[in-house]
């Protein structure tokens, strides 16, 4: 028989390929992706026209130029983007020289480890029925075309679908117990991570106004006990204390150890799932006192990690609403320190202030805002030239959170009292159905701290005197010019919002739950067994005993699938028949037809004939005609039906 694949085989296999290789194209820079789901369609159409592959010499020259764009635009053939763009261009090229059964067997391989990189595009839930559409895809036009047909029956996909669904109970077990790496598999070094969203390390005009238009998840707690309401919930991040004369940064003093501290009132614990922003901070409430291993705590009071944030990652924290620090002189000097020129107008404002107790000039100066008819846009003028903090208070007096906290550090500074801008997020929106909070990219905010001698830093938030709304009430209903929000931030129809939220907190609890089982989750599960370590007795015992109960069902479940059919009532009965008619004298032939077996019967016991006569015609009315009626007179029939029986000689005797 021709190894040739059959034509309908070979669309199938295209078919399944392309739902392989399309999350990969769909992260692919358009041309490339293009450029690469031509060659699967070239071949289709080839075998449409009935045409010949194309010669062997242009599938060479076809493959080295997909590679070379693929160099060109990542600059590398490995690694978790250049390595899979090139595993999609060379199942490509493959299928123009596929038209035997080997080839095909080959492809279908490829397919599912294309399947597999899936989740190196995403991890979502969609992402897994997409993956799993795609195996049984891959998995059904293999059984076909094995089958040498150019047919595919519908019991194909079902018998690919149960080969799954009993391979699921392998994949939870390896799920759970297999030994997890402590940071991604497909983590390379040449690997640049596309991450980056967020929180920068440079604050500038219009930096968090950006913010405010992205509605995408920052990060979601849940807390351990009652939440804080959503005006107390800072979220702390980068500490920005260097100014020059436009923008503001962090500075270089990590290595600096963070001060004293005292801390008072009731704890919060919560736990985070951040998404990746390849940074290294963490965001945490007020100053956190618990952390997990591999972060720090800076001389800013800053939480941050050791390395960047490239993949979502849960984290435990305990954080003290209430705290006092004993700051050192030197963190107190730089944040006194402010260009040798510019802002005459703030200075000069801020010179007034320093005759008043330092905390009366913390006051004066909120009150000055709050009478200065500010206002609060998602879209302010520009601050052109050298001097944007007397743009800002005294020319255009309309900006963001970050316009106002800037300028505000700027006057407490030339006031004398130390100040720094921070930058973080505020408030939060809560997912009743989850029990969690949501906190969005538009959460964005920056706010100040001041330090008092005495109380030691206190949060000062100017936006809490310019749009209070914002603090209370959410950024939608404290801005001029809300319509440029996103939708989810303004107002919704109330099952829209509750659509919304049940569908996040499904993906919330896919985060938590599977995608965020790392090696620390798994080791809280080993612990609850009575296992301390993967190289223990304990482990090993463990892992073979639930591996030799799935065999043992494995092998239950196939010894039931091998039994015979059931009987139905009315088999039952003629068997029953059968064996008073074997004790007659009157045994029944294989494949015996009920008609003839009830003749032969009748002619050796002629006294019952009728009775005889009466059971096979109830017996096919039953059998055949699902006559109830016939079922139980076929019942009652063969239990009242007495025949004599013939003795059996006995040897010896």
């Amino acid at each position: 028989m021709s190894d040739t694949l059959p034509s309908r085989a070979l669309y199938a296999l295209i078919a399944a390929l392309m739902m392989a290789l399309l999350p990969h194209l769909l992260v692919l820079p358009p041309w490339l992706a293009v450029l690469i789901a031509i060659v699967p369609l070239w071949r289709a159409s080839l075998v449409f026209r009935g045409k010949a592959l194309p010669p062997r010499w242009l599938r060479y020259v076809l493959m080295l130029a997909l590679l070379a764009l693929v160099f060109w635009q990542f600059r590398t053939l490995i690694g978790r983007s250049g390595g899979l763009a090139m595993l999609v261009s060379l199942i490509a090229v493959k299928l123009l020289e596929t038209n035997s059964r080997r080839d095909a067997a080959v492809l279908t391989l490829l397919g599912y480890f294309a399947g597999g990189a899936m989740f190196l595009v995403s991890q979502s839930f969609w992402m897994l029925l997409w993956a799993l559409a795609t195996a049984v895809a891959l998995t059904t036009q293999l059984m076909a075309w094995q089958r040498r047909s150019d047919r595919f029956e519908r019991d194909e996909a079902w018998r690919a679908l149960r080969m799954l669904a009993e391979a699921a109970p392998v994949v939870l077990l390896l799920f759970l117990l297999f030994p997890r790496l402590s940071g991604p598999l497909w983590s390379m070094p040449d690997d640049r991570s596309s991450t980056s969203s967020g929180l920068s390390d440079v604050m500038s005009p219009g930096s968090f106004t950006n913010l405010a238009l992205d509605d995408s998840p920052a990060f979601r707690v849940s807390f351990s006990g009652k939440a804080p309401p959503s005006s107390a919930m800072y979220w702390r991040g980068p500490v920005f204390e260097q100014f020059d004369g436009r923008n503001w940064q962090q500075g270089r003093y990590d290595a600096e150890p963070a001060a004293p501290a005292e801390t008072f009132g009731p704890n919060l614990r919560y736990s985070m799932l951040m998404e990746p922003n390849d940074r290294t901070w963490l965001l945490a409430l007020d100053l956190p006192t618990q952390w997990p291993e591999g972060s720090r705590l800076t001389s800013r009071f800053q939480l941050v990690a050791d390395t960047p944030q490239t993949r979502r990652r849960r984290i435990d924290l305990v954080s003290s609403p209430g705290w006092r620090a004993h700051e050192q002189n030197a963190v107190l000097s730089r944040n006194l320190q402010l260009p040798d020129n510019g802002n005459p107008q703030a200075r000069a404002l801020a010179q007034h202030w320093r005759a008043q107790p330092p905390a009366r000039r913390v006051e004066t100066g909120l009150q000055w805002l709050r009478a200065g008819h500010f206002s609060y846009s998602l879209n302010p003028p520009l601050l052109p030239g050298p001097d944007p903090v007397d743009g800002l208070l005294f020319d255009t007096r309309e900006g963001f959170c970050e316009h106002y906290a800037g300028a505000f550090v700027f006057l407490m500074r030339a006031a004398g009292v130390p100040a720094r801008v921070v930058g973080g997020y505020l408030g939060g929106e809560r997912n009743a159905g989850g029990d969690y909070w949501l906190i969005r990219q538009a959460d964005a905010h920056a706010w100040t701290e001041v330090w008092l001698d005495g109380r030691g830093w206190q949060r000062i938030d100017p936006t809490a005197v310019i749009a209070p709304n914002r603090i209370n009430q959410g950024l939608a209903q404290s801005v001029t010019d809300a319509a440029r929000l996103p939708a989810v931030l303004r107002s919704e129809a109330p099952w829209l919002k509750g659509l919304r939220q049940h569908w996040d907190a499904s993906v919330f609890q896919w985060n938590r739950w599977v995608i965020g089982y790392d090696a620390q989750r798994q080791m809280q599960l080993l612990n609850r067994l009575g296992i301390d370590a993967l190289a223990s007795a304990a482990f090993i015992g463990w892992f073979a005993a639930l591996a030799l109960a799935l065999l043992l069902g494995y092998a239950l479940a196939q010894r039931w699938r091998s039994r015979p059919p059931p009987r139905d009532a009315a088999m039952r009965s003629w068997l029953q028949l059968i064996a008073k008619l074997e004790r007659a004298g009157v045994a029944a032939h294989p494949s015996e037809a009920p008609t003839p077996l009830i003749e032969r019967a009748a002619r050796v016991l002629p006294a019952h004939r009728e009775a005889l006569t009466a059971i096979a015609q109830s017996y096919l009315a039953a059998r055949y005609g699902e006559d109830r009626a016939a079922l139980d007179a076929l019942r009652t029939r063969v239990r009242t039906l007495r025949l004599p029986r013939v003795r059996t000689p006995q040897s010896g005797k």
